[in-house]
């Protein structure tokens, strides 16, 4: 398999420091292109080691299994997930929680270190745990930068480098490495008493920063005025209802649905089931062995529609879903990226990816239209619409 247009432009602008990060939209092929550098690293250092960092069980089989394709059994160690690696192989895949039990077996300064959703790693402890004098890094992910605090640049861009590479929803859909997708925006009002109750909270919130002269976040009372009016949007009750009522409209053969939390995902897949769907939940509350079950009955086509919340964020490929619902659009600016990015990759009988979002509230409808003027001018479809009440 040969490398993509983009794959090509990207692999001399790493291998000229062997440091950096790669900005790949879900989908456009940043495990094949690590690989790529990987095998050309050892091409040229075979006496050094590959450590792979990931940051979810899913994400440590996926590499597994596109590793095992070019290395035997005896080169490659996984410690994570109920493995635990004894001896340190050529090639070490590792959940970053469970990278505290080998990391001081590690060998920092004959190592490349590559980090996959690398975003993962902005905390204090993670960070401290992964800074060390590595040989190479590389860095992976749709949204390397983070919208909620400058970990980034605190923490990411110290161990693994700047971001030297850059490829978008717009260039991987010019570049037919994604599906065509369409947009879809509609608005859910909240009802009567939940406006009557957000119209309280922003007076509530600018007489607050009035009283301390600004919106500073480190003032616990604005703070909580402002979560409190974010929680009464996010749960609105119109959501729902008007969810289901889009799902029998836009006919699509399956559907992955994002709720805000784990009763609004149980509430969702019962109403869904008695509408006729074939409907499942995959969410940390179910066991294992019934979360798997559900995803591999809808991967099988057992299933049509799936609901989470965030557990189908990162780190899964579910090609075979051309539908995505979520249900809230107040989620972060890289949280929609990962989301959109679950049903855009290419698969034979996929013509095209439709994307709904639910918004109730003038922050959360300046947000989305920021993003679909974007869009729009890159030629996406899109259409805006509101529930009949």
């Amino acid at each position: 398999m040969k490398l993509r247009e983009w794959q090509e432009k990207a692999f001399p602008l790493w291998w000229a420091k062997k440091r950096g990060i790669i900005k790949v939209v879900t989908g456009g092929g940043k495990t094949f292109f690590a690989i790529h550098c990987l095998n050309k690293y050892l091409k040229e250092e075979p006496n050094k080691l590959i450590l792979i960092v990931v940051p979810s069980i899913a994400l440590l089989d996926q590499w597994y299994q596109s590793l095992s394709q070019s290395f035997n059994d005896q080169e490659i160690s996984l410690n994570g997930g109920g493995e635990q690696v004894s001896v340190i192989t050529k090639i070490c895949i590792t959940t970053i929680d469970s990278l505290k039990n080998i990391i001081k077996e590690i060998d920092a300064e004959n190592t490349l270190l590559i980090v996959d959703e690398c975003h993962k790693i902005g905390t204090e402890k993670r960070g401290e745990m992964l800074t060390n004098n590595w040989n190479a890094t590389l860095g992976l992910s749709a949204t390397p930068e983070r919208d909620y605090d400058d970990n980034f640049y605190i923490i990411i861009k110290k161990i693994l480098g700047d971001i030297i590479f850059d490829y978008d929803y717009i260039d991987a859909r010019e570049d037919e490495v994604i599906v065509n997708f369409k947009l879809l925006y509609g608005y859910a009002a909240l009802l009567p008493e939940e406006e009557d109750k957000y119209k309280k909270f922003t007076k509530s919130i600018q007489r607050r920063a009035a009283t301390i002269g600004g919106n500073n976040m480190n003032d616990y009372p604005l703070k909580m005025l402002i979560f409190n009016r974010a929680r009464l949007i996010k749960n609105s009750k119109n959501r729902i209802p008007y969810g289901v009522e889009l799902i029998q409209k836009y006919k699509r053969d399956s559907w992955i649905i994002f709720t805000e939390n784990k009763k609004q995902a149980k509430e969702f897949n019962k109403i869904i089931n008695k509408k006729g769907f074939k409907s499942g939940i995959y969410n940390t509350d179910l066991k294992d062995d019934e979360r798997q079950e559900n995803l591999e009955n809808f991967k099988a086509g057992k299933l049509n529609v799936l609901v989470s919340c965030t557990a189908l964020d990162e780190g899964f490929d579910m090609p075979e879903a051309d539908g995505a619902m979520i249900l809230s659009a107040s989620s972060s600016k890289r949280q929609r990226i990962q989301r959109m990015g679950r049903v855009l990759r290419i698969t034979a009988n996929k013509e095209n990816a439709l994307i709904v979002t639910i918004y109730s509230s003038k922050t959360e409808y300046e947000k989305l239209r920021e993003e679909s003027n974007r869009y729009q001018l890159e030629g996406v479809p899109i259409k805006w619409q509101q529930m009949s009440l």
